[in-house]
């Protein structure tokens, strides 16, 4: 309607048509989200409508009944569909840019939650998602995305959140109750513990030569042959190796927490030594000769640590524990794949520490290894009874660890790039 067509009223939303007298009223019904024909995209406007009646008085009735209903929540807010890719949006614009501080790396673990968020609830309409629907999202995450019971609870607790930043601004998103809390997990199954037999090691240590980044060495070989934690993996620092002593002194163990890594004692709150069998020994030293070529002798914040990356190198930050698991699954895929294409059986799907199981397995199912020389190695608390209590102490020896693994581990360093 051209603005010559009416005339002002100086009421708000009224207007007065010229050429029958009649009112023009303009009523605002709030946000509703549509998606864009053009681009496929979901985004927010504002929903008005007008309605034409005779008299004044019947237009201010209309700008009445429809702001008393604007006070009663009938209409303000969302009136179409909530999606969740738009909430994510309005959250993500909320909270990345604001005083809470997150890291990038706690933003991108939530970016990647978010993915997962968008793939499996993006038709749906959120104001009518209950409880079993959470649940079933949390099957989903187990049957389909393989995601372990930790993982799944992270994603919890970022839904929670979500629920609560929707029920929080009720008025835009109509939501008034986090159906998630009560969504239970429980029924995951958890991940069972994989040992590789000492034969598929050596095929594994075998295939990170392959790899151009020599870190993988450390990521694998550390936990494979020292039984080593992906934590004491992220903590150890280059002074408490003794390659003289075949030793390493595992004191530190570097966490995730939701805004990136802590330092603090090993799992057991134990310091413990543990062994540099030949093969680690040269695993250790081809990765410190790479990360020499790439820093070029520059002194960085981060080199005073053991396992880094390219990248860490690079820009000098140091690795989030949480990639490492991620970079490993790659790793595998990668391995797996060059061994189906030379006909080769492919090697178990296994988890980081799978490592660190198949350390122990081997070793103690071997009989010719001291079973307590393992315990020491893997900081396990040994049997509480009257003879290892009074009798045995961990005097540091590995003699029969390292004898065995240097007899049993056998890599072909010829098959390694740039050899």
């Amino acid at each position: 309607m051209r603005k010559d067509d009416v005339r002002e009223t100086g009421i708000a939303g009224i207007k007065q048509r010229i050429k029958d007298g009649k009112y023009v009223v303009s009523l605002d019904l709030g946000r509703e989200i549509v998606t864009d024909p053009k681009t496929g995209k979901r985004k927010e406007r504002q929903k008005k409508s007008t309605r034409v009646v005779s008299t004044l008085k019947e237009a201010k009735a209309l700008i009445g009944e429809n702001n008393a209903a604007k006070r009663r929540k009938k209409i303000t807010g969302t009136t179409g569909k909530v999606y969740i890719e738009n909430v994510i949006n309005d959250y993500k614009a909320k909270y990345y840019e604001s005083d809470k501080n997150w890291s990038d790396s706690y933003k991108q673990q939530k970016n990647s939650q978010h993915k997962h968020f968008i793939n499996y609830f993006g038709n749906l309409d959120l104001k009518k998602v209950d409880t079993a629907d959470i649940e079933d999202y949390f099957l989903y995450c187990q049957n389909d995305l393989n995601l372990c019971a930790n993982t799944i609870q992270k994603h919890k607790c970022h839904l929670i959140d979500l629920w609560r930043f929707m029920k929080k601004n009720y008025s835009k998103y109509g939501i008034n109750e986090n159906v998630v809390l009560d969504a239970d997990y429980g029924k995951i199954q958890r991940y069972k513990a994989i040992a590789l037999t000492i034969e598929q090691i050596n095929i594994l240590l075998t295939q990170c030569l392959l790899e151009d980044d020599r870190s993988v060495l450390l990521m694998v070989g550390l936990p494979a042959l020292a039984g080593m934690r992906r934590s004491e993996l992220c903590g150890l620092k280059r002074e408490k190796i003794d390659f003289e002593k075949k030793e390493i002194l595992v004191d530190k163990a570097r966490v995730q927490i939701n805004t990136g890594s802590i330092e603090k004692l090993p799992k057991g709150e134990k310091a413990r030594v543990t062994c540099i069998c030949n093969v680690l020994e040269k695993f250790i030293r081809l990765a410190y000769v790479q990360q020499e070529e790439w820093t070029q002798g520059k002194k960085i914040f981060c080199g005073d640590y053991v396992y880094l990356t390219k990248t860490n190198l690079v820009n000098d930050y140091l690795p989030h524990p949480g990639k490492v698991s991620r970079r490993f699954k790659e790793l595998q895929t990668r391995i797996n794949k060059r061994l189906e294409k030379t006909g080769e059986k492919p090697l178990p799907s296994i988890r980081l520490h799978d490592l660190r199981h198949s350390f122990i397995s081997i070793l103690l199912n071997s009989g010719e290894v001291n079973p307590f020389q393992v315990y020491g190695c893997a900081g396990h608390v040994i049997e509480d009874n009257t003879s290892t209590k009074t009798y045995w102490h961990d005097q540091g020896s590995r003699q029969e660890i390292l004898d065995f693994l240097n007899k049993n581990i056998k890599v072909d360093f010829s098959v390694m790039k740039n050899s």
